[in-house]
């Protein structure tokens, strides 16, 4: 739950740039109020579905009065008196417009007529295949523009074949650290040539791939391309069973069942304190400029960009010693996802990704875990939970299981070992200050898959109700962190990932919703969606290409070296960013040589004490795109698009 660390995603720190110091004083007698605004899901709503809306005002007043209006009229007038708190010093009051009685397919504005007149941006109320069906293709078009490695697709922003030493990378010892994440000592080869191309850049402002974000991003990918496999015409998303296989291929090079050793991570993103050895960050170019690099053979003496040119592979344990338990899991996860998928129409390939399931599965260390194996160094992404994982990796074997027909015994073997472990992570609980499923926790996708394993075999090994109301804890840990927010948000506005947690949110109710779960959480997971694309005190989407108003100067070295700054063109469509973050994140960012400047938006107006946005390049708590957001976006769209039809 914790935010990813500000080394992942800035470069150097150079320039300052202060996000909060914009916060707009109180209004006083002789001062201008501010100005209304009013905040909607730019992207729209569905028919039948709650529509909520938002106004931010200087102060409170007695009631609102609006209207939504299409081109041709007034469609729905309504008041509102429903103050749910004040935002900042300007923004005093903010209102709540519910305007759900409207479900008339159109283009809608809505216009606040009184205490003064404001409209919001266009949005539409239609089917989710209309509303979201653009917004998965576009999801999947951002995972072929971080494709690393020579199978590329040149169409897309340009994309050339990169990081081809990949193709024979040498393993070295587990790096040290220093408190600031600096490189200390230096790197041991210990192992290698192994093939390591392939697979997804993890973020924006880096080249590094890791099998922590690659396996969660990849999972999700697997489930949705599996739900719509066999669809055809609108919602088919032709594109998605694809990128879900070229993400597949690289996790299966990360995995040797002959030395029983996982690979956990390709690069290194911050070099020595001295720059004696660089890292990725060091640079921003396109990713093809690695392989061009003119560095000394052996990284010394002096400065040098040897381990940006040839990367390092490190290893999440020793050959043949049992894996940390999130990787062993995910990893699995993703193997039989891939038998699911392959289980019609290529048997032999089905039960050869199983074996590799259960090899991986089985390599698990589950007793004196200590710190997971995440990242390099951990602080990039600090995790610390993982029986979700573990109950997740059984799940997806025992899905396996099915469409393989593996014997009975063997089925129910699984299911057990999948009940088990959602036992015990439902026994960790979830207290009102904590986390819900995002990167960092995957209960919840676990438990549903769980449920389809269990429904699909008529068998029971824990009871459906113990996985339902523990979905619903997890949602009523986010109406916990909502109480607090007028824009209800189901997280911890500031240190938390934002955008990711909301689209997480959805996903959770969608799922409970799906296996029998009540409708009780369905306007609170909406607004879960409707934050993340512009109903929210920025007035912001925090996805390209969803929306009016999203990012356009995000840090992505693609997007902003190969694309478009203006918000319209070449753009990396799909990329999802965190949002909002905490004033303190803000400090201390910097610009690195090649970086194009790029700022858009006057923002600042809307921060408050807690949080803050930016679109600017160098703003990486807002507006870096990483792979587990936008795998999550992508999945939260495919749910809220083919509600109805077998996904949601």
């Amino acid at each position: 739950m914790s935010l990813r660390s500000s080394v992942v995603a800035s470069a150097c720190a150079i320039v300052t740039v202060v996000a909060g110091a914009a916060v707009a004083a109180p209004a006083s007698a002789s001062a201008t109020l501010a100005a209304p605004q009013v905040r909607v899901n730019q992207v729209g709503y569905p028919t039948n579905g709650p529509k909520v809306a938002f106004v931010m005002l200087a102060r409170p007043v007695t009631a609102v009065s609006f209207e939504v209006t299409t081109p041709y009229g007034v469609a729905y007038r309504g008041t509102s008196a429903a103050d749910v708190g004040s935002w900042n010093a300007a923004y005093r009051a903010v209102y709540q417009l519910s305007f759900s009685g409207l479900d008339t397919p159109g283009q809608y504005q809505v216009r606040v007529l009184s205490p003064a007149a404001a409209v919001s941006p266009a949005f539409t109320i239609g089917t989710g295949a209309q509303l979201y069906g653009q917004l998965v293709d576009n999801a999947v078009r951002y995972f072929t523009s971080e494709r690393d490695g020579p199978d590329v697709v040149g169409s897309v922003l340009g994309r050339q074949p990169a990081n081809l030493t990949d193709e024979s990378a040498y393993v070295y010892a587990d790096p040290a650290y220093d408190s600031n994440d600096n490189l200390l000592g230096t790197l041991k080869k210990i192992g290698g040539p192994v093939d390591v191309a392939g697979g997804w850049f993890d973020a924006g402002g880096g080249y590094e791939k890791f099998a922590y974000t690659a396996s969660y991003a990849d999972a999700l990918m697997l489930i949705a391309a599996r739900a719509l496999s066999n669809k055809r015409g609108p919602g088919s998303y032709p594109a998605l069973q694809p990128e879900a296989a070229f993400g597949l291929q690289w996790i299966t090079k990360l995995w040797n069942p002959v030395l029983k050793v996982l690979y956990a991570q390709v690069g290194i993103g911050n070099g020595s304190a001295s720059n004696t050895i660089q890292g990725d960050y060091n640079f921003w170019f396109l990713p093809q400029a690695e392989d061009q690099l003119n560095v000394s053979p052996g990284g010394n003496p002096g400065p040098t960009a040897y381990f940006v040119k040839y990367r390092p592979v490190f290893e999440a344990a020793p050959p043949g010693k049992p894996v940390s338990p999130d990787l062993a899991g995910r990893f699995a996860a993703d193997f039989a996802l891939g038998a699911q998928l392959d289980a019609s129409s290529d048997p032999a390939q089905a039960q050869h990704l199983l074996s590799l399931a259960r090899g991986v599965y089985a390599m698990a260390k589950t007793t004196d875990v200590g710190q997971i194996v995440t990242a390099f160094p951990h602080d990039y992404y600090p995790g610390t939970e993982w029986k979700s994982d573990m109950a997740w990796g059984a799940a997806e074997i025992a899905l396996a299981d099915e469409a393989t027909r593996a014997p009975a015994p063997r089925l129910s073997a699984d299911l057990a070992t999948a009940a088990r472990w959602a036992r015990a992570y439902i026994a960790q609980g979830h207290p009102a200050d904590g986390d819900t499923f995002n990167l960092y926790d995957n209960g919840a996708v676990a438990e549903a898959e769980l449920l389809q394993a269990m429904q699909q075999a008529g068998t029971d090994p824990i009871a459906p109700g113990a996985l339902l109301s523990d979905m619903a804890a997890q949602l009523r840990t986010g109406e916990d962190w909502a109480k607090g927010d007028p824009f209800a948000l189901g997280t911890q506005l500031g240190p938390q990932d934002a955008s990711p947690h909301a689209f997480g949110l959805f996903i959770t109710d969608a799922l409970y919703q799906k296996y029998g779960g009540s409708a009780a959480f369905e306007s609170f997971a909406q607004q879960q969606l409707n934050f993340a694309l512009g109903a929210n005190a920025w007035g912001s989407s925090f996805v390209v290409g969803a929306g009016t108003v999203f990012p356009h100067c995000m840090q992505s070295e693609v997007a902003n070296l190969a694309g478009s700054l203006t918000g319209s063109g070449d753009l990396q469509l799909g990329a999802t960013t965190d949002g909002p973050s905490s004033i303190a994140n803000f400090t201390g960012l910097g610009t690195v040589s090649g970086m194009r400047a790029c700022s858009a938006g006057q923002f600042a107006p809307f921060n408050n004490a807690t949080a803050g946005y930016e679109d600017n390049v160098v703003s990486w708590p807002s507006v870096e795109p990483a792979d587990d957001y936008t795998a999550a976006s992508l999945f939260a769209f495919a749910l809220a698009g083919n509600q109805g039809s077998g996904l949601g």
